[in-house]
């Protein structure tokens, strides 16, 4: 990759400013930032998963049913959206690496210690803050990566790379639920999660900085606020419309998957474990082929038709009749999942320019994730009162957000970020855009 002039705005809505030229980073430390910022969140969805995984054997502990279940995971993703917002604020003040160094640390120790309680207010404190932790992971991973990786090739870096990582994380959560739990009870899963976090810390302190957020940090031009930004509101709405699809329908697919292959087909816990991990895998598969896809044809016509993929095989699997036909159906629409969330990560890291990259995509993120707060408790509500099939059918008419969000949006397939901030900034100063 050729040397470039990393730009930082130096007033309202003016173009940015050229400071001096900075040397990229090699494939070598793209990939490393890649791989490590993926890890983590593979181990961020460890932690986040194994909740929803064991949740048959956490009921019968602390006594619980699906509502009072849905609670918890409300309370873990209200903990999930602050975190997003605070990490992506801290990874423009204080740099991509260390926050993500005391991103890893919390959750690790959390998920740990919740581990160790019966106590139902203990348990659902430390869930809240695994979801602060945790949060971290993408919220300054998927900047940290967009701007290390070849603008050619983002996509895969980006969504590609760490969101396959994070969904072969419930793949690892499944095999050791699979293996420990039926021995050691569902507590044995979280503590053993403190192992990952100490080793994913350790190897991160040879990760290299963004040579773009250094850049921007050691510039004398003006930093400004976000919201001083021509044109934000508009690239925070669409961050929001795409989020708010992801978030919820993930949360609210995934939470209860085991919970609904258990009571819908009355499978035995553990085969409800082995079949989500399967459709785990082929996730990992179709984050590379969804973001394989927005590097070639674009960002927007990839996600679109992710986003009809999903509408179609949610709806069929909420209406399958048999436990075959739910297999495939159910296994797509996990697995796209991974695609749509792949290019959502990608793209939202793109809208941003560097010296606010963590903090408009904290808030793009966070914003949506708001609305899926509540999501683990409606569905977990609807569960109980509705049956299983009626919240599936209407967590598939989410994805209309996401087709209006990159309707709405600009294509960024192919080009570096700095060109990016400059086509938008210049396209938001035009006639009736703000």
């Amino acid at each position: 990759m050729a040397a470039y002039r990393v730009r930082v705005a130096t007033s309202v809505g003016s173009i940015p400013a050229q400071i001096p030229r900075v040397v990229p980073a090699t494939f070598r430390q793209a990939l490393f930032v890649a791989v490590t910022a993926g890890l983590g969140y593979g181990f961020d969805s460890y932690a986040v998963n194994i909740y929803g995984l064991v949740l048959p054997e956490i009921k019968k502990t602390l006594h619980i049913n699906e509502a009072q279940a849905g609670y918890i995971g409300s309370i873990f993703l209200l903990g999930y959206t602050i975190g997003t917002v605070g990490f992506g604020l801290a990874a423009d003040r204080w740099g991509r690496k260390n926050t993500l160094g005391v991103s890893i640390l919390l959750y690790g120790v959390t998920t740990s210690l919740a581990g160790l309680t019966h106590n139902i207010a203990a348990f659902t404190g430390l869930r809240f803050l695994t979801g602060v932790g945790g949060a971290g992971e993408l919220a300054v991973g998927a900047p940290y990566t967009a701007e290390v990786w070849p603008a050619k090739t983002r996509a895969i870096g980006v969504g590609g790379v760490i969101f396959s990582l994070f969904s072969l994380g419930y793949v690892l959560a499944a095999g050791v639920a699979l293996a420990l739990v039926p021995r050691f009870g569902w507590q044995s899963a979280f503590l053993v999660a403190i192992v990952p976090a100490i080793v994913l810390f350790l190897i991160r302190r040879g990760i290299t900085e963004s040579h773009r957020y250094v850049a921007v940090q050691t510039s004398e031009a003006v930093k400004p606020r976000l919201w001083q930004l021509a044109g934000v509101r508009r690239r925070l709405i669409v961050g929001w419309l795409i989020y708010t699809a992801n978030a919820v329908g993930y949360w609210g697919m995934t939470l209860f998957l085991t919970t609904t292959i258990v009571k819908r087909f009355h499978a035995a816990p553990i085969e409800a474990i082995r079949y989500a991990l399967v459709f785990f895998l082929l996730q990992a598969v179709f984050a590379f082929l969804g973001t394989a896809l927005a590097d070639w044809i674009g960002r927007r016509p990839s996600a679109i038709l992710a986003a009809l993929i999903e509408i179609a095989s949610t709806v069929l699997a909420a209406t399958s009749d048999s436990l075959t036909h739910y297999r495939i159906f159910g296994a797509i629409s996990i697995a796209t999942l991974g695609w749509l969330w792949g290019v959502g990560d990608t793209y939202i890291s793109e809208l941003f320019p560097t010296v606010l990259r963590g903090t408009g995509f904290g808030i793009a993120v966070g914003g949506g994730r708001v609305v899926s707060i509540a999501a683990p408790t409606v569905i977990g509500w609807a569960i109980m009162h509705y049956g299983l099939q009626t919240p599936y059918l209407a967590l598939g008419g989410l994805w209309i957000l996401t087709v209006i969000g990159y309707l709405l949006g600009p294509e960024t397939k192919g080009k570096e970020l700095e060109a990016l901030t400059d086509e938008a900034l210049a396209d938001d100063r035009k006639p009736g855009r703000r």
